[in-house]
């Protein structure tokens, strides 16, 4: 890109200043090898995590993981859940269904998939606890890791859309940096890994007219396992764009149908060997929750309207929300995400046109994630504008991906994509300085949430219970027993909180617990009410009555016959060990009398 500085200048100064800044232009306009500039990413990654996170919360030592929170919905219970899962997993022996762990919801067991466990990090830790004898927990590597794969993939996209310059690329690392929907999303850490999306939309561009069919199995088939023990909706994303690819390569006739096929019933062969191995289909319930729901959607103001926002301080706190639990479809670009795209709108209007017809399967699979993310009751802020009535079979298939509003990510990324890839191609020169402008805004505007995920990460919950007492006590007994179990507890009540912060001291603890909080999971609550809950001698068993069993004023009456027992605010606590006695009355008391209407 050649310079247009004028030639001569009234001002000396004038004249140099204005040659570096085409200079400048010109070097951040220039094209860079694509390895370069992902080793800029991840060293911009790099820095930005050290800035930003403690190396202890990095390392998984930190005081926050003894009670991990995030800041997305329900983060409290989330983060628990994967970690106790993943804990389990660690220390337990090799069998298949492979990610079957006896000890959580003892006797029969869970599957750490349903604790969104992430499978492939489990796996890690359970080969480097084996090797080491060392228990590790790496969830803060993996979020490190993520937000570095983030950054890069990005990067990788803007690249394969025709940017490979240091102006794009560094736009691309502070979206992937600073993606709204990517820090409000912490809570969930196999959501993290996000980045899986625009890897498959890098392997679309890459591969959509490729006529390599071994190339084009193995890259799909790595894809497509990377996205399967990480998360079942990353999956299904990324399943949908590499069988988009296929279809496209055989539409344009760069592939072969048979090869196609061939193709297709290998990672048939390799994915349905993958899903039964893991046990998979091994739920302790049902795959759907109903027709009935609930269904977690997108609102159709999300992707632009500003929330959450550093930019503007009256949305600081705003969250587009017509249901309550529009959470999970916060699809927020951001705003220099926002400027690019708007600057851009007649070429994004163009390349509209240019999908529909060159890229028919591809538009396909985001047109069909953007519906299903709107679901059938479409809200544009809090207003219903559309209800179109479903048959209940398709409203059951639908809901074993209940938090549609998720689907909207490769759309959410691809224009991502597609914003900073058009602002050079449009204002040449100015291009850069465009790009500038919006990763600045894209930094601010994700201040809120950037600040939010940092300060979650320095400092665990608040617990309803004495985290250490009641660490020792687990140690000292055999099994943890929790009536009634989390599965028959009131959704988000304190109750349903003591026993997720029970499940991660088990874990720790590496003690069996009948209780488990976990997807697709099923319990006879009848049952669990009739249970006798009185200590038995010998058994070693420490036993949690809370107030929401059917016997628990008869146990409160009990504790304070039997030194075995002891009540407090709304728990009774019993052990096996006649010796315990005397450390109940610590373990009984909690904050139950603090919050009362939970």
């Amino acid at each position: 890109m050649k310079s247009r500085t004028p030639a001569a200048t009234g001002s000396p100064g004038a004249a140099r200043i204005l040659a570096l800044v085409d200079s400048s232009v010109d070097a951040l306009a220039a094209n860079r090898p694509l390895p370069l500039l992902l080793a800029l990413s991840l060293l911009a990654t790099c820095i930005w995590c050290a800035w930003l996170l403690d190396a202890g919360f990095i390392l998984g030592t930190s005081a926050f993981w003894r009670n991990p929170h995030g800041v997305v919905g329900n983060g409290w219970a989330d983060m628990p859940q994967a970690l106790s899962g993943y804990i389990f997993f660690q220390r337990d022996t090799w069998h298949i269904p492979l990610f079957q762990v006896a000890e959580l919801g003892a006797p029969q067991g869970t599957n750490i998939i349903f604790t969104d466990s992430i499978p492939w990090l489990a796996l890690a830790g359970r080969v480097l606890f084996q090797a080491t004898g060392l228990p590790a927990n790496l969830f803060g590597l993996w979020t490190v890791g993520c937000f570095a794969a983030s950054a890069m993939t990005m990067t990788a996209l803007a690249a394969a859309l025709g940017q490979r310059n240091l102006a794009a690329a560094a736009m691309a690392t502070t979206a992937g940096l600073c993606m709204p929907a990517l820090l409000a999303r912490w809570g969930h850490t196999s959501l993290m890994a996000q980045f899986e999306v625009p890897l498959a939309l890098v392997f679309y561009i890459r591969n959509h007219r490729s006529s390599r069919p071994w190339r084009l199995f193995v890259l799909a088939g790595g894809l497509s396992a990377l996205a399967l023990w990480t998360h079942a909706y990353i999956f299904a994303m990324v399943l949908s764009i590499v069988l988009a690819t296929l279809a496209q390569a055989v539409t344009t006739r760069s592939l072969r149908w048979e090869k196609a096929a061939g193709i297709a019933g290998g990672l048939i062969v390799i994915l349905g060997g993958m899903i039964a191995l893991s046990g998979y289909l091994h739920s302790r319930g049902a795959l759907g929750t109903g027709a009935a729901g609930p269904f977690y959607t997108m609102n159709l103001l999300s992707p632009f309207f500003p929330q959450r926002s550093g930019l503007l301080p009256p949305f600081r706190d705003t969250l587009v929300d017509g249901t309550g639990g529009q959470y999970e479809g916060f699809s927020y670009l951001g705003g220099g995400i926002v400027l690019l795209l708007f600057a851009t709108a007649q070429r994004q209007i163009q390349a509209l046109r240019h999908g529909l017809t060159r890229h028919p399967w591809l538009f396909a699979v985001l047109a069909g994630c953007t519906v299903f993310a709107l679901s059938n009751k479409i809200y544009f802020g809090t207003a219903l504008i559309l209800h179109v009535p479903l048959p209940l079979w398709v409203l059951n298939i639908a809901s074993i991906f209940r938090s549609d509003g998720r689907f909207f990510w490769p759309v959410m990324y691809l224009l991502a994509g597609l914003g900073i890839s058009a602002a050079i191609p449009v204002y040449r020169r100015g291009g850069v300085l465009l790009l500038i402008a919006a990763a600045l805004l894209q930094w601010v505007d994700a201040a809120p949430l950037r600040q939010a995920f940092a300060s979650h990460t320095r400092a665990p919950g608040a617990p309803h219970i004495d985290l250490a007492a009641w660490q020792a006590a687990i140690q000292r007994h055999d099994s943890v027993r929790v009536l009634p179990q989390h599965f028959c507890l009131k959704p988000l009540h304190w109750n349903s909180e003591v026993a997720v912060e029970l499940q991660l001291l088990a874990a720790t603890a590496g003690r069996p617990i009948n209780s488990v909080y976990a997807s697709r999971f099923q319990a006879d609550c009848a049952a669990e009410q009739r249970i006798d809950p009185t200590p038995r001698a010998g058994d070693r068993q420490l036993t949690v009555v809370l107030d929401e069993f059917a016997g628990f004023e008869k146990m409160r009456a009990f504790a304070q016959t039997h030194g075995t027992c002891q009540s407090g605010p709304g728990i009774v606590v019993c052990s096996g060990i006649p010796q315990e006695a005397p450390m109940l009355a610590t373990l009984a008391q909690t904050d139950r009398a603090s919050v009362p209407n939970k």
